[in-house]
């Protein structure tokens, strides 16, 4: 599978089963087929599956730091792993399940690291606070190839100078689908929300 994420990814802390379901709801409505659950202290594995099980949405699993935080997970229904560095075992773990990997980056000397690993669709994290869209620009000229996802301080006022660059194929926070609006009364406006988008 070739990591094709809509302009904006959501991506989500999922803390109950109740809050995938209503999140399933809210993705199918609006046909956006890719979602990334970010490993944080509150997620919830249930949610994980359930996420996991549902025939149109491609499952990312973020902040991967190490393979060990991925073993309890339903590694043959997961479609892609993103991290906010690049780390040379989950990279491994990845190829060998047919995971697409998308390893984070900040720097120049990151980018050639990754390019020379064969990986050409990086995480350029935190965005705003590595330099932001005129960076981006400026990296444009001397990594052509490289297709960027940027998450770290976009928000509502800034995402669409990023997604107008050519070298940026998708930008995520907690923008995309605030966790407000996950709740069974709010889907209506959460699907408003992300057309909107």
């Amino acid at each position: 599978m070739k990591f094709k994420p809509p302009k904006c990814l959501p991506t989500l802390t999922i803390s109950s089963l109740d809050e995938a379901e209503i999140v399933n709801k809210i993705l199918q409505s609006v046909d956006i087929p890719y979602l990334e659950i970010t490993l944080r202290s509150t997620v919830s594995m249930e949610a994980i599956e359930y996420i996991s099980d549902q025939a149109n949405i491609n499952l990312g699993i973020g902040t991967v730091l190490n393979t060990n935080q991925l073993i309890n997970l339903p590694i043959p229904k997961i479609k892609f792993v993103v991290s906010p560095g690049f780390n040379e075992d989950v990279a491994i773990f990845c190829k060998e399940n047919d995971i697409e990997y998308i390893p984070g980056i900040e720097t120049s000397t990151e980018i050639i690291k990754a390019l020379n690993h064969g990986f050409d669709i990086l995480k350029f994290f935190p965005a705003e606070f590595a330099g932001g869209v005129q960076k981006l620009k400026a990296l444009s000229s001397i990594f052509p190839n490289v297709s960027f996802m940027c998450t770290g301080g976009i928000n509502l006022e800034n995402y669409k100078k990023y997604i107008e660059l050519p070298n940026v194929c998708s930008v995520g926070g907690s923008f995309v689908l605030p966790k407000k609006l996950i709740k069974a009364e709010y889907v209506s406006e959460a699907i408003n929300h992300l057309n909107l988008l």
